[in-house]
């Protein structure tokens, strides 16, 4: 069943006339605290060729008008579908041709958006890569992600460190090829798969991953098995894989 989606735009948005080059996504459920926090630092460090958007799946706090109280476009689920049905709305409204994921629950370093979207006109694909700050994720999350991790890396031909990371960019021609359909937390390893399996450009920045404001929406039994299945559904990209010399279409 199609989610209904709402739109609200801020007045200094509908003023600005610039050309949007890069889109920042930021799926946020019932992130109300977390996300003014992200929007505060991406506003004070961003130009006008940055468009920010933020899609609320369905929230039931302030998320929403948190949102709007910044110069961002919103786009509202009615009801709560998954992060990765959230990204997809975003991929789907941007007007950039690159595109950043950012979490709203402030443990990704912003700055590193900079970064990204520069390394981005040479690369496909750009993972900010969580190589410290570990201590912030819980152990039983650390295992799993570990262990996902190095099944990308190792069996789809990933080349960055961390493919389940919140913070990373893309072209938009890439991800909309994919044919993304995780709606959970399952996205970031369906992306790494197909950007892995289709041999796109990928540059890897390391970061320190933060302490997260807000409760944690990830059940690491729950969607850990997601992942997992993820990873499962996708071997036959690995046979065509080994049939085409280290590259298969989407």
């Amino acid at each position: 069943m199609g989610v209904a989606v709402s739109y609200a735009c801020s007045s200094v948005i509908q003023k600005n006339n610039t050309v949007k080059t890069t889109t920042i996504i930021i799926p946020a459920y019932n992130e109300e605290n977390g996300l003014p926090v992200v929007l505060d630092k991406i506003f004070n460090i961003i130009d006008d060729s940055f468009e920010v958007l933020v899609v609320d799946d369905g929230s039931i706090d302030g998320t929403a008008k948190a949102a709007q109280a910044y110069p961002c476009r919103l786009i509202k689920h009615d009801v709560n579908s998954g992060k990765g049905k959230a990204m997809m709305t975003g991929i789907r409204e941007a007007y950039g041709e690159k595109i950043i994921f950012i979490d709203a629950d402030d443990t990704y370093p912003v700055e590193t958006i900079l970064d990204i979207a520069d390394a981005l006109n040479d690369f496909d694909y750009v993972v900010a890569s969580r190589s410290r700050g570990k201590q912030h994720i819980p152990a039983f999350n650390r295992i799993g992600n570990a262990i996902f991790r190095n099944s990308i890396r190792y069996i789809y031909g990933f080349k960055a460190y961390d493919p389940l990371t919140g913070l990373y960019g893309l072209k938009k021609k890439h991800l909309e090829k994919m044919d993304l359909h995780s709606r959970g937390f399952g996205i970031e390893a369906e992306i790494a798969i197909k950007a892995g399996t289709a041999g796109l450009t990928i540059k890897d920045i390391p970061i320190i991953y933060g302490e997260r404001i807000g409760e944690a929406k990830l059940n690491g039994l729950k969607d850990g098995y997601r992942i997992a299945c993820t990873i499962i559904r996708h071997l036959p990209y690995l046979t065509r894989r080994l049939h085409t010399n280290g590259k298969v279409n989407y």
